[in-house]
């Protein structure tokens, strides 16, 4: 048996050697707790402390949220009552009712006290200013038709004077509204988008504040087009998956995948319809300027297999938005404005006993038959400069070994949020542990203990991939894992009673997705004592791969102090850990 555990409950599932049922499953039955959570160092400040509000506030609202931290071993009193609803480490949350005028709360611990006063008004208001412009227009690489009206706009101090600069013409940005001086308003003008040759960048857009006597500039972060008259307005998917939505806007057609190129033929503020019949979000795209003709001829098609999977590779001139589907029966694939392709050969096929190739419109039309003993464990679409591919996965098997059941499999993992975005705060506020810390620090140690039990798993770090998506997804997409599994943590809406909502909710989009967040939800329930929430459909960006099961799961609420301070424990962390390994081998059983 590997000598990193000398007894695991996993491992011993596998092998058939205890029941199934995670209610008969504890942390116990792993002896490894110091290496999985060496890592950990989550300090919960223990000494009394308001959190929130950190300070006098005033407030229109009837009820208030107090958190904060306190010494576990010392009881807790409010106004004189003792407070019952603390975590291990000390954390607690009150939802006080407010009387109109001043609200005195006191917070008592020994021989220590603190104090906040709450006052609510009617027209309670909370004034902030700025010196600096910010939310420059446009935050991403956006295009319009030439002749569209487009709006310039920034966030400035009132009373301060905005200009605009883009494709070597200014224009003066008015204020929308009377504010008073130093207040963050918006500044806009209109410009009319400028004929052009094709899809043309005009630049980013400069805008020049003039302030208290200085002047400053600031540039936009993302680049305006102008698309000329009688010219094709292209773009490209720049994100790992894209939802891409019906007319209706509240149906989900399919994910366009990096690189996928397409027609716009209509767009609003904040999408694009393309020629292949549905929306996606500018903020997923860039234009491409310079080109004219984006239809995909195909030349060739081959097929070849691969150790986990097989795939077919079509050779054409472009990228085309594929519409796909998958059912116990075949895998659809849809190549929009393709042409070419006659016929498709699964010879040697372990997956499909067939292939028919049709054209409906401009758009060709790909059914694998899936034979009735071969299981499609998921598919990826693929661009590379003009070639296509399809990858068709194979169900991964446990190795049989029980010392180490996920030899051999992939797991991708993914820790929500990241250095430079601290995800939800929690009891602590900014003074403890955030939501990006607890799920790095578990995230590692699900990493331990699936290595443990022989899993090869993709963890890409160092962890400030908040705000590169593409960074965090591409890795387990590469590798063709066999699942995927991103850790989060939950909250609630600002100001409600944090005390109320509990428990793990796990979410997919794809439908294979569904069964592996049925095998998670279990064991971590059972090992932590949360309340199960469901395994629920949603569309979130994590869980739109299909190359394999994904799932988002929220491991519990950062606005519960004692799920707080439990998700902040070595403990805690160790028994996700636990669970997030037996539940894997379940699902795989």
């Amino acid at each position: 048996m590997n000598g990193r555990l000398k007894r695991t409950a996993a491992a011993l599932c596998a092998a058939g050697l205890l029941f199934t049922t995670y209610p008969a499953l504890t942390a116990a039955a792993y002896d490894d707790f110091e290496e999985i959570t060496s890592h950990v160092d989550l300090a919960v400040p223990q000494t009394l402390d308001i959190t929130k509000p950190d300070k006098d506030i005033t407030t229109s609202a009837a009820h208030y949220y107090i958190m904060g931290n306190s010494d576990p071993n010392q009881d807790l009193y409010l106004n004189g009552q003792l407070i019952t609803t603390r975590g291990s480490q000390g954390s607690f949350g009150v939802y006080v009712d407010l009387a109109y005028g001043r609200n005195l709360v006191e917070f008592s611990q020994g021989n220590q006290t603190e104090q906040v006063i709450i006052t609510r008004s009617d027209s309670a208001q909370v004034v902030s200013t700025t010196t600096v412009a910010s939310r420059m227009f446009p935050t991403y690489d956006t295009a319009f038709f030439a002749g569209d009206t487009v709006r310039l706009s920034c966030v400035a101090p009132a009373g301060g004077s905005v200009t605009a600069t883009v494709n070597g013409a200014s224009v003066r940005l008015s204020q929308a509204a009377a504010a008073m001086t130093g207040v963050p308003a918006t500044f806009y003008a209109d410009i009319v988008m400028p004929e052009a040759d094709g899809t043309v960048s005009l630049g980013n857009v400069v805008y020049t504040l003039t302030y208290n006597g200085k002047t400053t500039q600031y540039t936009s972060a993302g680049e305006l087009f102008t698309s000329g008259t009688g010219s094709p307005l292209l773009v490209q998917v720049t994100q790992v998956s894209s939802l891409i939505i019906n007319d209706a806007k509240n149906a989900y057609i399919t994910t366009g995948k990096l690189g996928a190129m397409d027609e716009v033929v209509d767009m609003n503020d904040d999408q694009y319809r393309l020629s292949s019949g549905g929306w996606i979000s500018r903020a997923n795209v860039r234009p491409l300027a310079g080109y004219s003709n984006y239809h995909n001829q195909i030349s060739a098609a081959t097929f070849t297999t691969e150790d986990r999977g097989e795939r077919f590779v079509l050779t054409g001139t472009s990228n085309p938005i594929a519409i796909t589907w998958q059912s116990s029966e075949k895998l659809y694939v849809e190549l929009n404005n393709t042409s070419g392709l006659a016929s498709l050969s699964v010879e040697g096929s372990r997956l499909f006993t067939d292939a028919s190739v049709t054209q409906k419109g401009n758009n060709t039309v790909i059914e694998l038959y899936l034979s009735p003993s071969a299981a499609l464990w998921g598919y990826a679409v693929e661009y590379d400069q003009g070639v296509t591919s399809i990858y068709c996965k194979y169900r991964p098997t446990l190795s049989g070994d029980a010392s180490r059941p996920l030899q051999g499999i992939v797991v991708a993992l993914d820790a929500g949020h990241g250095t430079k975005d601290p995800g939800a705060l929690g009891m602590s506020q900014l003074k403890g542990p955030t939501e990006s810390d607890i799920t790095y620090a578990t995230t590692v140690a699900v990493k331990k203990r699936l290595e443990s039990l022989g899993a090869t798993v993709i963890f890409p770090e160092p962890p400030d991939l908040n705000s590169r998506f593409n960074e965090r997804m591409q890795p387990g997409l590469d590798a063709k894992a066999d699942l995927f599994i991103s850790l989060h943590c939950n909250s609630i809406v600002e100001n409600a009673n944090g005390l109320t909502p509990n428990g793990i909710e796990i979410y997919y989009y794809e439908a294979i997705g569904k069964p592996l967040g049925s095998a998670l939800i279990g064991p971590m329930t059972s090992y932590t004592g949360r309340n199960s929430r469901g395994v629920k459909y949603y569309e979130f960006r994590v869980t739109l791969n299909s190359y394999a099961p994904s799932v988002l799961v929220e491991m519990g609420f950062m606005t519960n102090p004692v799920e707080y301070d439990d998700m902040c424990s070595k403990t805690g962390i160790f028994r996700m850990a636990n669970a997030v390994g037996d539940g894997v081998i379940s699902f795989l059983s």
